[in-house]
């Protein structure tokens, strides 16, 4: 999978959103990533999986932050899961590592994007 391609795959467990994310966060695919997300938030809580992401671009830490104040407005958890070893160091590197809801395994992630954020 090039930097121009990304997969997404979303199932619904209870009143939560599971994604899968498969590929890179570029500036060729930030747009599908947010417009799925977006989609999925305003229905309930979300976690993405990002075990799959290849890479992630000045674009895709800018989704990244776009995501955490979406799910701020909507009021919708938004729990990240699996974080590849570059999706860490582009958030760390940008400060970013503590902004986000970040779940060690899938059944903490469900408790954590069942709660309501505010």
């Amino acid at each position: 999978m090039s930097l121009q391609e990304i997969e997404v795959q979303v199932e619904k467990i209870d009143n939560i959103f599971v994604m899968r994310i498969e590929g890179a966060i570029s500036s060729f695919t930030y747009k599908k990533f947010i417009e799925e997300i977006r989609k999925c938030n305003r229905k309930g809580g979300l976690i993405i999986d990002m075990e799959e992401v290849t890479a992630i671009s000045s674009m895709g830490i800018s989704a990244l932050k776009e995501i955490s104040d979406m799910s701020y407005k909507s009021g919708n958890k938004i729990v990240f899961l699996n974080l590849s070893m570059n999706v860490k160091q582009s958030l760390q590197m940008v400060g970013l590592s503590k902004v986000f809801n970040v779940a060690p395994n899938e059944e903490l992630a469900m408790k954590m994007a069942s709660k309501p954020s505010r």
